[in-house]
């Protein structure tokens, strides 16, 4: 990439598939991938969950801290790139500051109908995640 490309012109080239589409189509797996759960403050504040899924990072907005044993109201956001799985600091373009809350590895554990379970590793916040309307805008999010 030069200078004067930016990652919208890359992306215009070789467009990515949703890394949710991708999750939505997946069955369990024993294979660990990487996530990271960032506090962010804009537009106001929240937490990204993030996950990795080959080369990007598919994204929910946690509406609510991050806490055990409640669920939590997401939205769906656009696909990241792999920096922010070890990345705190200011975003570009004036677009706040992330500061991570958790990390660490998942398998998918479990999936049917009602919701998908994740098994955490390495992870400051549980050992389970649970999502619930996985497939749609406004999933919430659990974890145990």
């Amino acid at each position: 990439m030069n200078s004067f490309e930016t990652i919208r012109d890359l992306k215009e080239r070789a467009p990515v598939k949703s890394g949710r589409g991708f999750f939505c189509s997946m069955k369990s797996a024993t294979k660990r991938s990487r996530f990271v759960i960032l506090e962010h403050d804009h537009p106001f504040l929240h937490w990204d969950l993030l996950l990795q899924q080959c080369e990007i990072l598919a994204g929910w907005r946690l509406l609510s801290p991050v806490a055990t044993g409640v669920w939590i109201p997401s939205e769906s956001l656009p696909d990241h790139r792999l920096m922010y799985l070890d990345y705190e600091g200011p975003v570009s373009n004036n677009r706040g500051v992330v500061t991570r809350v958790a990390s660490g590895e998942f398998t998918i554990g479990g999936d049917s109908q009602a919701e998908r379970i994740y098994q955490l590793f390495n992870c400051e916040v549980g050992t389970a995640a649970r999502c619930r309307g996985f497939g749609s805008t406004t999933p919430e999010w659990r974890f145990e």
